[in-house]
């Protein structure tokens, strides 16, 4: 009888489907990835010049470096990464994967992707 009652109580966990995002969900989204293009746009080649290029054409993309990045400080740099990798992913809560390079040099410098942020220490003090 408890084997009975333990299926019976467990069969709706099993059941479950997963919920379309509703509209509200989508224009929230569709805000926070506006937001993060205005703030990328001033860091962008004509702003700050974190960054100068994004090659799409291959996966992971490229997103060549500009002098402005290599400026800053790690936190910014890394926050930077993330929110260029959120856009491009096109979702707040999803991220694509990328490889570094210094728009300069052409090196590659680090990486965004499963392991998380990374510049490469030996590539980095080259650019410096």
């Amino acid at each position: 009888m408890k084997w009975i009652a333990a299926i019976a109580l467990s069969l709706p966990l099993f059941l479950v489907q997963v919920l379309p995002a509703s509209s509200q969900d989508l224009k929230k989204w569709n805000a926070q990835i506006a937001q993060h293009k205005r703030w990328l746009d001033t860091l962008g080649p004509d702003g700050k010049r974190y960054w100068i290029a994004l090659d799409e054409s291959r996966r992971p993309h490229r997103l060549y470096l500009g002098e402005g990045f290599f400026r800053a400080d790690y936190n910014s740099q890394e926050r930077f990464v993330e929110t260029y990798s959120i856009y491009i992913a096109g979702h707040p809560e999803k991220y694509m994967l990328m490889d570094l390079f210094d728009a300069r040099t052409r090196k590659h410098v680090g990486e965004f992707g499963w392991g998380g942020f990374k510049l490469y220490r030996r590539q980095l003090a080259e650019t410096k």
